[in-house]
């Protein structure tokens, strides 16, 4: 586990002998309609299309999430920021951090981010590229 220490307003995190950050950050060109890649982030079936099997989701910031895992462990996590049809991130032990932002309407653009601290970077980047590629396959078709 990370350990924080904080200097006046700023975060620091030290990271735990053999863990490092990975870091996984992509721009999707969408051709959908920003209400479409919302969706696909924020509703439970739709986002089971690419995600985590979703099993459910309180949309709303602090709100839970609750999902099974590639290797079908029950999990859950918390949405730490929801503005509908712009953003949504969560937060959950198995993928650490997941942020994403749609910007324009009609020919959007999606950032997405994925961080989390590991001690198995190799096989956490193949997991989160996979859920990428799926992502990516459903809004640039």
């Amino acid at each position: 586990m990370a350990k924080f220490k904080f200097v006046g307003f700023q975060e620091h995190v030290e990271v735990p002998e053999g863990f490092e950050l990975l870091e996984i950050k992509e721009e999707i060109q969408c051709t959908l309609h920003r209400d479409d890649v919302f969706s696909l982030l924020s509703e439970p079936a739709k986002l089971s299309l690419w995600f985590y099997q979703v099993l459910s989701l309180e949309s709303k910031s602090s709100g839970k999430i609750t999902f099974l895992s590639s290797d079908g462990v029950k999990s859950e996590g918390i949405c730490l920021a929801y503005d509908s049809g712009k953003e949504i991130s969560f937060l959950a032990d198995r993928f650490g951090e997941f942020a994403a932002k749609i910007k324009g309407s009609k020919n959007s653009v999606l950032s997405v981010k994925f961080r989390i601290l590991t001690n198995d970077p190799k096989s956490m980047s193949e997991e989160l590229l996979v859920l990428m590629s799926n992502l990516r396959k459903l809004v640039a078709k």
